[in-house]
């Protein structure tokens, strides 16, 4: 029984790990991703009697920027969802929150009695992911269909459509892919949903196995920014939003949260983002951390004193980024001042960020530069996280003395060793 609505609803739904951009400016590189989608969109046309757009894929959101509106509603009302399986599909908290979506909405076969259990999703392989390490949500959904044959099964349809040897298992393999969706489409329904809100959905990926395995662990990104309704005095709103994680620090230039992308470049280095704002009282982040610090929030006399107090604490060492657009018309007057008052609220933290990364607390001008300094800073707060978490035994061993099965071991290194590491531990503590 068709719904309401079904005649301008996408047929499917194409979802994909974008491709970072370099910021360089140059050609779009999820180009043969849009190729796919328009060769889909093709074909189904041509198979099918659907009034409405054969597909959707977004192909207008950079990394890292919020879901527009009609992502949200293709996400509502797509009779398909087709996600494209790669290595960087499956740690894209984008892509998780796209399949829990789809997968939220009620689903049954058109035809009462039919055996087995619908579903409506139906996986192409981009490029091949070995099987340990799919999360444990897609391991029951079918992906390598005999019919599309075992050069797509090795290279998958990124590898046949690059190779000019391969265009013919290319082009069979896709229009395979194409039946296979109206065939889906045309006997499993799925009820619409109300507008989908993705920014804060859950992410079908997180915390699976298969998923800690490829990326190895979660890197927090913490925004310490103002909110658009919480202003220090003097500062222009247009760089702030309902929340820190909203501040867009390099406007004119980029209309990006700075968070998301942030976000973007974590997944091109194989992290999970964890976003949020600055708050330390729930305790360390599980995994490196990264802070990113707009310096008008230290006006703020309540988040000052909050930041004092993280950098003062014993948490582990954070990778810190001091992103400070020079074309703000506020940064004049008031760079030199709050640089200031940064170097008295996070003596340590600044400290450890100039060995970390200098230009990035020196001042990040822009987002060109924000993306060559990320990586950077990232890579140290995980050496960081990885000698902290060896040099602290679990429960029940110790390292000034030693217990073993219960008993207590005076440390039996020489007097000059210890009294060397009691003064380095003085020297790391504010």
């Amino acid at each position: 029984m068709e719904q309401p609505g079904d005649a301008t609803a996408p047929y499917f739904f194409l979802s994909y790990a974008r491709m970072p951009q370099d910021g360089s400016g140059s050609a779009n590189p999820d180009l043969w991703v849009h190729r796919l989608h328009d060769e889909l969109c093709e074909h189904i046309k041509n198979m099918t009697d659907h009034r409405g757009a054969p597909g959707f894929m977004d192909g207008t959101m950079r990394v890292g920027q919020i879901w527009p509106q009609e992502l949200g509603d293709s996400l509502a009302r797509c009779r398909v969802f087709v996600p494209l399986y790669s290595p960087r599909y499956f740690i894209s908290t984008w892509c998780g929150r796209e399949w829990a979506a789809f997968g939220s909405r009620a689903v049954r076969h058109r035809t009462a009695g039919q055996p087995g259990v619908p579903s409506a999703v139906v996986p192409a392989l981009w490029s091949p992911v070995p099987d340990h390490r799919l999360p444990d949500c897609v391991k029951d959904v079918q992906y390598t269909q005999p019919e599309l044959g075992e050069r797509y099964r090795t290279f998958g349809l990124y590898g046949l459509a690059k190779l000019r040897a391969f265009r013919n298992d290319y082009e069979k393999a896709v229009l395979h892919l194409a039946r296979r969706i109206v065939d889906i489409g045309e006997s499993i329904v799925v009820d619409h949903a109300d507008r989908i809100e993705l920014s804060e959905g859950p992410d079908a990926f997180a915390d699976t196995p298969a998923t800690t395995s490829t990326t190895g662990r979660t890197l927090r990104i913490s925004v310490a920014a103002p909110s658009r309704d919480r202003l220090p005095e003097g500062r222009t709103p247009d760089y702030y939003g309902p929340s820190a994680v909203d501040w867009t620090p390099y406007l004119p230039a980029s209309d990006q949260p700075l968070a998301q992308v942030a976000a973007g470049i974590a997944e091109r280095l194989a992290f999970r983002p964890d976003i949020r704002d600055f708050d330390h009282t729930s305790g360390p982040a599980e995994g490196p951390e990264v802070v990113l610090l707009d310096r008008w929030v230290l006006r703020d006399p309540e988040r000052r004193a909050a930041l004092a107090a993280f950098d003062a604490s014993d948490l582990p060492p954070t990778g810190l980024v001091v992103p400070w657009n020079e074309h703000d018309p506020d940064s004049d007057d008031a760079e030199h001042e709050l640089g200031m008052e940064a170097e008295a609220t996070l003596p340590r933290r600044i400290r450890l960020g100039r060995q970390a990364c200098r230009p990035a607390v020196r001042g990040v001008p822009d987002q060109h530069a924000f993306a060559g300094v990320l990586p950077d800073v990232v890579q140290w707060a995980e050496g960081e996280y990885r000698k902290r978490a060896q040099a602290r035994p679990p429960a029940g061993q110790g390292t000034e003395r030693f217990r073993l099965c219960g008993k207590d071991h005076t440390d039996s290194r020489p007097e000059g060793h210890r009294r060397n590491a009691e003064e380095e531990d003085r020297d790391e503590r504010p």
